[in-house]
């Protein structure tokens, strides 16, 4: 008497669909005489070796954060090292990468009850250190820090051309252009108010490195700033600068103050300006 490959694999396993049975076929478990089994029709005689093999469970994948560098993480934040040419954030339907996007798989994946905020951004072609938070604590308190000008931010970037003088504070009210760029106005009520405190931290030949201090955050502020006074950063296609591998422009400390006691905590990465 004929059975088929069915009546086999009900007798094994007799509270099983025939959906699942068939998946069993088409996945490849099922083998008779050391080949893949064809389907559930197939017939099958007690001489017949049927083997079923296991499910293969699948490796768990957790999210990383690459290209991201992890600085320091808590309960409440997470420092990151950004590399330039990564989005901060964008449109929700952005389909480039972010690194917003990439800390909150991340924190998702850790840290399911954690919501990440966004407290502030680097240009795209910028690198250095941001801040996330991870509480809603956190993101009061580190929006009100930056909102108020009490966290800090350094960053160096590269000229081509010698500030002078060599340190100094440019102000001035920016307004964004139709293209997207940054520029000062002089019109009364226009724009929105930008400090940056500058002073040149080395000379090598032809190349300057300036020490930045933002006061204020604006968008392409330090790029506008520094383009105006006839000094462009190495690398900006955008403002003048003379061409380069990328914008010579990094964040490289970060400070505000604990969510949770007060306490200041800083920030330092080494440049990664070729310099």
């Amino acid at each position: 008497m004929s059975h088929t490959l069915l009546d086999w694999l009900l007798r094994q396993y007799p509270t099983a669909k025939r959906q699942t049975l068939r998946r069993m076929v088409s996945d490849g478990r099922v083998r008779i005489n050391d080949k893949p089994a064809k389907s559930l029709k197939q017939p099958v005689e007690g001489k017949d070796r049927i083997i079923v093999r296991p499910t293969q469970s699948k490796p768990v994948v957790h999210a990383n954060l690459k290209p991201l560098r992890l600085i320091y993480e808590d309960d409440d934040v997470l420092v990151v090292d950004k590399p330039a040419g990564l989005l901060t954030s964008t449109v929700a339907r952005e389909k480039r990468p972010t690194a917003l996007a990439i800390v909150r798989a991340y924190v998702r994946d850790h840290a399911p009850k954690a919501r990440v905020g966004l407290i502030h951004r680097l240009d795209r072609d910028a690198s250095g250190l941001l801040v996330f938070s991870k509480s809603a604590l956190a993101y009061e308190s580190l929006k009100s820090q930056f909102y108020h000008r009490t966290a800090g931010r350094v960053y160096l970037a590269i000229t081509a051309n010698q500030p002078q003088p060599t340190q100094g504070t440019i102000e001035s009210n920016l307004v964004e252009w139709a293209d997207g760029t940054v520029h000062s106005t002089k019109q009364a009520g226009k724009g929105e108010s930008a400090v940056t405190h500058y002073e040149l931290f080395d000379q090598r030949r032809d190349r300057y490195l300036l020490r930045i201090t933002l006061q204020t955050g604006r968008k392409h502020q330090i790029r506008a700033h520094l383009c105006e006074r006839g000094w462009p950063i190495v690398g900006d296609r955008l403002y003048g600068g003379i061409e380069a591998p990328r914008l010579m422009l990094a964040a490289v400390e970060l400070s505000f103050d604990s969510v949770r006691d007060g306490k200041r905590m800083k920030f330092q990465i080494d440049s990664p300006l070729p310099f």
